[in-house]
């Protein structure tokens, strides 16, 4: 009787101690998890209003109402697009984890503390993915809401607005560089250079493969 008793306690306290290295390593997996979200989802809202901003200079139309619809539209989409995309499939996968944990430790995971923080991460990295790119689209729109309201020329806003998305770019590039504990200034113009290329190939591909509005 004693014997089954301590072989209870042994059990539960396995249990616990497993689910704390699990809930642990979880953690740790999210954390990675989150950053990457944010940053190739800012990466592809700042490259996308770089695209919208490239697409109207080359038909010659900066008419800020044009490019503050089109930009909040992209940034709606893939706000939307990140946000419900991600939840569904994360939350896929860390049902199918869970349903795998319970196999391995023989218990019924349902309401437990990883459970109900692995809800938490799912939503912590859903709001992520809806937010960095829309955040990230809509920084270099600011020049143009100020354009549309007479504060300052058009002009002066495209040129504004294509400094603070390469501004936007550089920063996430020296994020990564801190992430990854290299050079972040190398980093940081790593990723402004691709941005340019990006134009870049905007420019040419309207040069030789011109529209009719070009």
């Amino acid at each position: 009787m004693v014997e089954r008793i301590n072989f209870k306690i042994f059990v539960r306290k396995l249990h616990h101690t497993l689910e704390n290295l699990i809930q642990r390593k979880g953690e740790v997996i999210s954390d990675e998890i989150t950053r990457r979200a944010f940053v190739n989802n800012a990466f592809d809202g700042a490259l996308t209003i770089l695209g919208i901003l490239m697409g109207s200079l080359v038909l010659g139309s900066t008419d800020p109402r044009l490019v503050i619809s089109m930009g909040l539209s992209a940034c709606l989409a893939m706000g939307m697009s990140g946000a419900f995309g991600r939840y569904l499939s994360e939350r896929a996968e860390r049902k199918r984890a869970l349903r795998q944990m319970e196999q391995y430790m023989f218990t019924d995971l349902s309401g437990s503390i990883l459970e109900r923080e692995s809800e938490k991460k799912v939503l912590l990295i859903s709001l992520i993915d809806g937010l960095s790119p829309a955040l990230a689209a809509v920084i270099p729109l600011v020049p143009f809401f100020l354009a549309q309201s007479g504060l300052i020329l058009v002009e002066i806003g495209v040129i504004a607005s294509f400094i603070l998305d390469f501004f936007v770019l550089f920063i996430l590039g020296v994020f990564l560089g801190r992430v990854s504990g290299e050079n972040v200034l190398l980093h940081g113009l790593l990723v402004v250079a691709v941005g340019i290329i990006t134009s870049l190939i905007i420019f040419l591909s309207a040069t030789f493969f011109p529209t009719p509005y070009s």
